[in-house]
């Protein structure tokens, strides 16, 4: 069962999409692959693995530890090429998964797409915009969802998951949509403020109070820190008025 393939011209014609948010599925120029149910549960998770390495490719070294923490070298890449062999049956294509050079590849003779590269380069294009656009930012978020919600026990997705969950409460802040930034993150202070601000602003005394109080008890809670200067400077406007 060899895994070397012989190299083939680039196809870019041949569009691989990868679904990792919300769910994992694989699409091979508008067709899901395989039809049915992946024959072993470690090609899925070797695909996984692939896809959000940055374009597709990772040295062995690391999908073994991420699939196999506890096995030998020795041990690991019998099982390595074995979870190869599967996926590019399922995926019907032999070169679907490519070993070469220590360097484990994903379709790498074809245009290969993956919502979750996707969303965090549109995320990171938006968040460096001088200033930041709330419009670009709220277009990024169309992009977010939650990463492989079916594998929250596989540990080398900790990492990832939670920088798409930052990145998508900074796009939160960004696009200014403070209510839904609190619901992810309710120690976000600048939402916590924003809503203060308004209650101010309004002459609102009686909900801008119970603002500074929920802020004050999030912050203690949280990270046993007390409100920042400007939501201080706000309940001292509040008082003075």
């Amino acid at each position: 069962m060899s895994d070397l393939v012989e190299v083939v011209d680039n196809d870019p014609d041949r569009r691989v999409q990868v679904r990792l948010l919300g769910g994992f599925s694989v699409l091979v120029n508008g067709a899901p692959k395989p039809t049915g149910r992946w024959s072993r549960r470690q090609a899925a998770a070797l695909v996984k693995r692939l896809a959000l390495s940055p374009g597709g490719r990772l040295h062995r070294d690391r999908v073994v530890d991420a699939l196999w923490p506890d096995a030998t070298l020795d041990v690991a890449l019998p099982r390595l090429h074995k979870a190869a062999h599967y996926a590019r049956r399922d995926l019907g294509d032999r070169d679907a998964v490519v070993l070469r050079d220590e360097v484990v590849a994903l379709f790498p003779y074809a245009t290969l797409e993956v919502d979750a590269i996707t969303f965090e380069a549109a995320a990171d294009a938006a968040l460096r915009a001088k200033p930041v656009s709330p419009e670009a930012c709220a277009n990024a978020l169309k992009l977010a969802g939650e990463l492989l919600p079916e594998d929250l026990a596989a540990w080398w997705l900790d990492e990832p998951r939670e920088r798409l969950r930052l990145r998508a409460a900074q796009l939160l802040q960004g696009a200014r949509r403070w209510a839904d930034l609190l619901r992810v993150d309710p120690a976000n202070e600048a939402a916590h403020v924003e809503f203060l601000r308004e209650a101010v602003v309004s002459g609102d005394r009686t909900n801008a109070f119970r603002r500074y109080a929920r802020m004050e008890q999030v912050l203690g809670t949280e990270f046993g820190i007390s409100p920042g200067p400007e939501a201080i400077a706000l309940r001292q406007r509040l008082l003075a008025s």
